[in-house]
């Protein structure tokens, strides 16, 4: 079960960042979801193929991982998308 909370600031790894999963900028554990100040639930999880910016994907759990498709989240708006085996904050844009 993915861990939740509501914070007006983000934990560890900002929005529009990725890291690989040894940077010591990754607090959370994949899975972490957290209501933004926007209004939208945020989760961390890692791509499991490269992402294009702002692609729509599908979350695999309980690995957590992230692909390109027809899913209910949304990859960060980045120059170079998310790149294979990265980790980054994916916005719910669908119910």
């Amino acid at each position: 079960m993915a861990t939740r909370f509501t914070t007006p600031s983000l934990p560890g790894l900002g929005l529009n960042r990725i890291a690989l999963s040894t940077d010591p900028a990754v607090k959370q554990t994949l899975g972490t979801v957290f209501t933004a100040d926007d209004g939208h639930d945020y989760i961390l999880a890692k791509a499991s193929a490269g992402i294009a910016s702002a692609a729509v994907c599908i979350l695999t759990e309980p690995a957590m991982t992230m692909a390109t498709g027809a899913g209910a989240w949304t990859a960060p708006t980045i120059v170079g998308g998310v790149p294979s085996g990265a980790t980054a904050w994916f916005k719910k844009t669908a119910i």
